[in-house]
């Protein structure tokens, strides 16, 4: 019984199915039987029969044709085969074949997608044949027009041309002559060729009549401006090798022996309209020019540099010289003192050695510069690698005048140091006095003694002859800590004792509470006088704590009189 219900519930669906996926082809047999009609009903005979009003021969003719034949075969074939097709996907489907309907579907929806390409492309080539049958007629005129301009302008500007005009004059006639075969080719019905030797020729016309304005410029900026400008150097040389300059370093005549050439090269290509890169080269040319014209206006400059330097260099070694025989004085003076490193009097030697190589390199900058040797573009070269050079040294000579200065200035600066640490010492023993505190435990001794030592070591170091202020500045600065520990230590002890004291006799009022609290009191106090203190406040702390939780607090907040 299920299996009879589970059979005609199947044959249900695919019945159901069958009458969805049938209606779905037929939908689709529709719309390509309609695509199919409005393909046939459209007046492509019509527009094809526009053609027939231009000369029919020919490219006009033959296109004609072309475009009949497959007209006919797009109506009488293509058509036909796709109304067969659509029967037989109809026939399909009422067979439940509908894999092969759907594929045939596919088939001539591509087969009216290629008709609807090809009536396309055929009519834009009708369009395109008319329209340039139109636009000739239209523009010949207009091009005859502008053959007569650039005809006229040719002719009037034919001697700023110069070599160049016959090349013109020959380019002109070969663009008319195009002319005559615009017009056989329309008269042959070749309108599409016709256009596109209109278009050319307009478009050589422009570009020759661009080229009869640009040229001219060319050849005057190559033979005349850049002439001109080179003229101008060699007169320009001729005058400052009069005037005593020696230019013959630059090596200017090559360069611009090189310049004409390239010129003369430039002027070739362009008599023969090869202007490819003539603006960007003719560009390079103008900045080497200018580069010799600051080369020339650089050497006078250097000559006023030169002549001015010279005399103020002269001085300026001779006073570092005597500031060096001033040092080296100095120096002299101070190693009865102090004992200065080897390697800061080798420096003094170096320097001496350096100031005579400058006086020797200074001799050469005048004796090229008065006898006319070198150009003075190159001498003030010298004289700036002399003047560095010169720099150097006086910042060496500078650096060890400091050194020298600094040597003192440590001495002084040492020596007020341990003036300060005696004062630190005096200033603790007089913590101690004022305090009247039972004593100072031994290690605190013991730091008071050593800073004193240090401090002895250090007076000691400064008053030795030759003096090594590096020694003394290590004994100033060992002297220096020990005596601002010990003084640290006294102060933090008299004030351990302070308190130490002030919490035994705060405690003293719970003597009588028990035995025990007596006797940790009295040990409080025997630590007290054995300089003990900081055990004699942890004991009275932990004894009066029983009865006084806070009793730190409670100290610091009751004012007492300072005991130091």
């Amino acid at each position: 019984m299920y299996l009879l219900f589970a059979a005609i519930a199947l044959v249900i669906i695919l019945f159901i199915f069958g009458s969805i996926q049938r209606k779905r082809i037929y939908t689709e047999v529709d719309r390509l039987e309609e695509w199919k009609m409005d393909i046939l009903n459209r007046p492509i005979t019509d527009e094809i029969g526009r053609v027939k009003g231009l000369k029919m021969s020919g490219e006009t003719e033959e296109k004609f044709e072309d475009w009949r034949v497959e007209w006919d075969e797009i109506v009488g074939v293509k058509l036909p085969d796709i109304e067969e097709g659509l029967f037989d996907i109809e026939e399909y489907a009422n067979k439940y074949r509908f894999k092969k309907a759907k594929l045939l579907t596919t088939e001539v929806n591509q087969e009216l997608e290629e008709i609807e390409e090809r009536l396309k492309t055929m009519l834009d080539d009708v369009s395109h044949l008319i329209e340039s049958e139109e636009q000739n007629r239209t523009e010949i005129g207009d091009v005859r027009k502008l053959y007569s301009e650039t005809k006229k302008y040719f002719n009037t500007h034919r001697a700023s041309l110069g070599k160049t005009a016959t090349a013109f004059d020959e380019r002109l006639d070969t663009i008319y002559s195009g002319f005559s075969t615009f017009e056989e080719a329309t008269k042959q019905g070749n309108y599409i060729k016709a256009r596109e030797l209109l278009l050319s020729m307009k478009e050589e016309l422009e570009t020759e009549h661009s080229l009869m304005t640009e040229i001219p410029k060319m050849l005057v900026q190559l033979q005349t401006n850049i002439t001109a400008d080179l003229k101008d150097i060699q007169i320009g040389m001729k005058d400052m090798e009069e005037a005593g300059y020696v230019i013959l370093d630059f090596n200017l005549e090559k360069e611009i022996t090189r310049i004409k050439n390239e010129c003369a090269q430039l002027v070739k290509d362009i008599e023969e309209i090869q202007l490819d890169g003539i603006k960007e080269k003719t560009t390079e040319i103008e900045n080497e020019i200018e580069g010799l014209y600051d080369l020339l206006e650089e050497e006078v400059k250097s000559k006023q540099v030169v002549e001015e330097s010279i005399e103020p260099l002269h001085e300026k070694l001779e006073n570092t010289r005597e500031r060096l025989l001033d040092l080296q004085e100095e120096t002299e003076t101070v190693q009865q003192s102090y004992r200065i490193s080897e390697e800061e009097l080798r420096l003094h030697e170096q320097i001496e050695k350096q100031l005579s190589d400058l006086k020797l390199k200074l001799g050469v900058i005048v004796d090229v510069s008065e006898n006319n040797k070198q150009s003075f573009t190159s001498i003030r070269i010298l004289i700036d690698d002399f003047k560095k050079e010169f720099e150097k040294v006086h910042l060496e000579i500078e650096s060890c005048q400091t050194t020298l200065d600094t040597l003192r200035q440590d001495e002084l600066k040492a020596k007020e140091t341990l003036k300060g640490l005696k004062g630190m010492i005096l200033e603790g023993k007089r913590m101690i006095q004022k305090s009247n505190i039972p004593g100072l435990p031994q290690s605190v001794l013991d730091e008071i003694v050593q800073g004193e030592q240090k401090l002895v070591e250090a007076a000691e170091k400064i008053e030795e002859i030759p003096l090594e202020m590096v020694v003394v500045n290590e004994k100033v600065e060992e002297a220096k800590e020990h005596v601002n520990t010990s003084n640290q230590l006294i102060f933090d002890t008299i004030e351990k004792a302070d308190l130490a004291e002030r919490l035994i006799q705060y405690g003293n009022r719970y003597r009588s509470r028990s035995e025990r609290v007596m006797e940790q009191l009295g040990e409080a106090e025997q630590c007290f006088r054995n300089f003990y203190y900081e055990d004699a406040i942890e004991i009275a702390i932990s004894t009066i704590e029983k009865y006084e939780p806070n009793v730190i607090e409670k100290l610091n907040a009751v004012p007492v009189e300072e005991k130091v």
